[in-house]
């Protein structure tokens, strides 16, 4: 019983750590069945909510077409993330707009923080497209 209060105890700050190595402009590729395409992300708390809620902008140019989206996300005790577009999804998908998701999961490779996961653009609730997104964090040149 010690041990268990103990281990709770040691992991509380963890928390913290995960959403510190997250907040930031991350960069690297977009794979799908039509090609690889550039793809960025900034990450930000949103402290109106939750310290467990952020925010996000995505953005990629795709085929010419530059696309940015608004996030909202969670950040799991597992160091894993899963963000959604924001707004009524049941109203963008009655507008003809369809919705995206983005899943990632924390990793470290040397050190270095990075966000594994996989992207989904849904036409509805049960039929999207998907593919793998590998990401890096992007330091901003002065």
């Amino acid at each position: 019983m010690r041990f268990a209060l103990f281990v709770g105890i040691l992991l509380i700050p963890l928390m913290g750590v995960a959403q510190d190595n997250i907040i930031g402009f991350w960069q690297g590729k977009m794979k799908s069945a039509s090609g690889n395409y550039t793809f960025t992300l900034r990450i930000k708390p949103d402290y109106a909510k939750q310290a467990k809620q952020i925010r996000a902008i995505a953005m990629h140019n795709r085929n010419g077409t530059n696309e940015v989206i608004e996030l909202m996300g969670t950040l799991y005790s597992d160091n894993s993330i899963y963000f959604r577009e924001m707004g009524d999804l049941q109203k963008r998908i009655d507008d003809g707009f369809g919705f995206s998701s983005l899943q990632f999961l924390l990793k470290f490779n040397r050190g270095e923080p990075i966000l594994d996961g996989h992207w989904q653009a849904h036409r509805d609730f049960k039929h999207y497209r998907k593919g793998r997104l590998l990401l890096r964090r992007h330091i901003a040149k002065a």
